[in-house]
């Protein structure tokens, strides 16, 4: 069962499609609703091209990506 898992999380490495399926259908088992689904995925990925542009411009992580973090949340 652990070496399963350990095959199946170097899998989504090598393919962060297959890590993303997978997150689509945990949400659909727990009955969130398609819209919802396909927000989170752009929320993630969003998030991902702002962590890239932010190290790109050297903000550091840790307090600096927490402070930014929390600004994007509230608004």
């Amino acid at each position: 069962m652990v070496s399963q898992i350990g095959k199946e999380r170097l899998e989504e490495i090598a393919d962060p499609e297959i890590a993303m399926q997978r997150a689509i259908n945990t949400y659909r088992q727990k009955g969130y609703s398609e819209e919802w689904i396909t927000q989170r995925m752009r929320t993630i990925e969003t998030r991902k091209e702002l962590t890239a542009e932010w190290n790109r411009v050297g903000v550091n992580e840790g307090i600096e990506y927490a402070i930014l973090t929390d600004d994007i949340s509230k608004a």
